[in-house]
């Protein structure tokens, strides 16, 4: 998907498309790689209750662990 660099005030942005479904409000991280921006969705209190957390070491699979230790 395309889009254009918009001038706004004294910054710059983009208009995200509507068929994306984002709401007004949401919040992203923006992460710049050299030319490359990335967006990714602010998660908060995600780490908020412990208890939905139980057992989840127990749930990564083998093929879960053998890609954390893949190296490219």
């Amino acid at each position: 998907m395309e889009v254009k660099i918009r001038q706004i005030g004294h910054d710059v942005g983009v208009v995200l498309p509507a068929a994306l479904g984002l709401t007004v409000g949401d919040r992203y991280e923006l992460h710049q790689m050299d030319d490359t921006l990335v967006l990714t969705p602010v998660h908060q209190g995600l780490f908020a209750n412990p208890a939905d957390w139980v057992g989840f070491r127990n749930r990564i699979s083998q093929e879960d662990r053998e890609w954390d230790r893949f190296e490219n």
